[in-house]
């Protein structure tokens, strides 16, 4: 993975390891996505909707070392909506990849004290990119860099499909997150997994555990395993929360 200190991460270069498993979880038909029941990892481990908690009811979600995390606001449209333009590449299992971009949300409204320190995702932007079955690499970083410094954005999170596979972060994806998280600690990563029941799954490194666990891995080789210790963890179950009535620009630099 190639970093650039005026940016988050970089998604240059980022492959997928095929489960071994023989035994495949029921798929989903994916040519038609806007009829997908999306279902997050979080919500099907624990038998409901993250979406039903009440916001006033939310604890402030700290990192494991104790750091409180400002919240982010994610529009839930993204991922019918990115699944849609990802859908010719699902489709001959190609994966795709996007960048979720926004602002403090002090810079957007003006809102009573505890709502204001956090952050909302106003962008999807799609870059150019080259994929196949289990890879995605982002081309022509400098446009994304420009586009993203022309509007005064910020990379909150990324998406990307796993068009043959559940949603899970490979070690390659853990080692794409940590650019985003060591830029950013709210820093997110959606894995959609469309032909999959639970279908997606929106993820951050444990803090610290998991962050240096990863940054101090030497290892070469592009798959490879880490350490049995609780690398990541869902973050929709913490400071993402997923809303409906927001709205979401969508830009696809292909």
């Amino acid at each position: 993975m190639q970093k650039d200190s005026r940016h988050q991460g970089s998604l240059h270069q980022h492959h997928h390891h095929h489960s071994s498993s023989s035994s495949r979880p029921q798929q989903a038909d994916v040519s038609r996505s806007s009829s997908i029941q999306w279902e997050s990892r979080a919500d099907a481990a624990h038998g409901s909707s993250s979406s039903r908690y009440e916001e006033h009811n939310r604890e402030p979600t700290r990192l494991e070392s104790g750091r409180i995390l400002k919240t982010v606001y994610v529009p839930r449209a993204c991922l019918h909506r990115f699944n849609a333009i990802a859908k010719a590449n699902t489709l001959v299992n190609k994966e795709t990849c996007g960048l979720l971009l926004g602002k403090d949300n002090r810079e957007l409204v003006k809102t009573p004290a505890r709502r204001r320190d956090a952050y909302v995702v106003t962008t999807l932007l799609i870059p150019k990119q080259r994929a196949t079955s289990d890879t995605c690499a982002m081309e022509e970083e400098e446009s994304v860099l420009r586009f993203t410094e022309e509007r005064g954005l910020i990379t909150l999170g990324w998406i990307h499909t796993h068009p043959t596979q559940t949603c899970f972060m490979s070690s390659v994806d853990l080692h794409t997150h940590s650019g985003f998280q060591c830029m950013l600690p709210e820093s997110f990563a959606v894995v959609c997994a469309p032909r999959q029941k639970p279908n997606y799954g929106i993820f951050r490194l444990t803090d610290p555990l998991g962050l240096q666990t990863v940054l101090q891995c030497t290892a070469k080789a592009a798959f490879h395993p880490h350490p049995d210790v609780p690398i990541y963890t869902d973050a929709d179950r913490g400071h993402v929360v997923m809303r409906d009535e927001m709205s979401l620009e969508i830009v696809d630099l292909r």
